[in-house]
């Protein structure tokens, strides 16, 4: 009796066994049935991926030009450019402003090689921005204008241009959007001393000399930025900007219309306290306190500023309640203005306090 409960046990025991076998070797039938199909998905997705990205770069790399300057018949600069508007043979191109100033003759190389000299509109060196217009022989395309405020941080982006020069013309580089609405400090007069803030992108797509004036573009193949700059620092890798398309297009449509930028006026001269000796404040009569604001120099005859009361030897503190710590900062503040608006400026007159609004 005993022995027939072991064989029952043992025979229990072993069909127990074969069950697991069984099942576990149908569950791995499942899971790599499962398995191929996700490999299945991961590489249609791929192949999508690259077939998206190189979709965008075909339909991309004939609006981008390469820009080159010259003075005298003397090569002075490259740089690349962007295709923006095409009425009928005309051609608008963007470009930054420090690649063709000082230039007196500027010509533009389309993607098929096909050179033509072309018509300055018009610069502005603040947005570091510039007009150009051309009328090739053959059809062109431009670019669709972007939304840089939309515009997500992570997502993908694309530099085209020709960096070192047209020898590496159309060449195109792949990053993120790293960051927007950063400031970079810029030095407009090359004296040493940063005099306004740049408003920017910031992109890991190489930005190499000679991408100047080149578009960034979203994987729609829209236009989000000017590239413009890259900060060179041996412990800094990365690093490029570009300048917002939605500001770009404000600076590009006063180009086209009157040839420069205009920009309000209050009408004087003046210079940043913060940046004064104490021995100039003295001599100025300003007091030793004192380490912020602007001190107005001169008064333009007729100006908005004289017409409201404004003095030469008054310190500007404020503006519409902003104080004033700098002469960049109150540049940046006026030009964010708009023509006909009136300003609330506080200001220091021989010590005492005053206040008068500016239009």
């Amino acid at each position: 009796m005993k022995n027939k409960v072991t064989y029952v046990i043992i025979l229990v025991l072993i069909l127990f066994n074969v069950y697991l076998y069984l099942e576990v070797h149908k569950l791995q039938n499942i899971l790599d049935d499962v398995s191929g199909e996700q490999i299945q998905i991961i590489e249609n997705k791929y192949v999508d991926f690259n077939d998206d990205l190189t979709h965008v770069v075909e339909q991309s790399i004939n609006k981008v030009v390469g820009i080159t300057s010259y003075a005298s018949n003397r090569l002075i600069a490259t740089g690349s450019g962007a295709i923006i508007e095409v009425d009928n043979e005309e051609v608008y191109i963007v470009t930054n402003h420090h690649v063709i100033s000082n230039a007196d003759k500027i010509s533009v190389v389309f993607a098929n090689g096909n050179e033509f000299e072309s018509e300055f509109i018009g610069s502005d060196v603040f947005s570091d921005l510039a007009l150009l217009k051309a009328k090739p022989d053959f059809s062109v395309n431009a670019f669709k204008i972007g939304d840089s405020a939309s515009a997500k941080i992570g997502e993908l982006v694309l530099a085209i241009g020709s960096p070192l020069g047209l020898e590496f013309q159309s060449s195109v580089t792949l990053g993120v959007l790293s960051g927007k609405d950063r400031t970079i400090g810029v030095d407009l007069d090359g004296n040493g001393i940063e005099d306004w803030d740049m408003n920017v992108l910031q992109t890991d797509a190489a930005i190499n000399p000679g991408n100047s004036g080149g578009p960034l573009i979203n994987l729609k193949g829209e236009i989000i930025g000017i590239n413009s700059m890259k900060i060179i620092l041996s412990q800094v890798e990365g690093m490029g900007f570009s300048i917002p398309i939605d500001e770009a297009v404000v600076i590009l449509d006063q180009l086209k219309e009157f040839n420069k930028v205009i920009r309000p006026v209050i009408g004087v001269m003046a210079m940043g306290v913060s940046e004064m000796s104490l021995y100039q404040k003295n001599a100025l009569g300003i007091d030793l306190n004192q380490e912020q604001g602007v001190f107005i120099t001169e008064i333009v005859k007729q100006g908005p500023a004289e017409q409201a009361g404004v003095e030469a030897g008054d310190v500007i503190v404020a503006i519409d309640d902003t104080k004033i710590e700098s002469f960049k900062q109150f540049r940046q503040i006026l030009y964010s203005k708009k023509i006909g608006d009136t300003i609330n400026v506080k200001l220091m007159r021989k010590n005492q306090s005053v206040t008068i609004a500016i239009k």
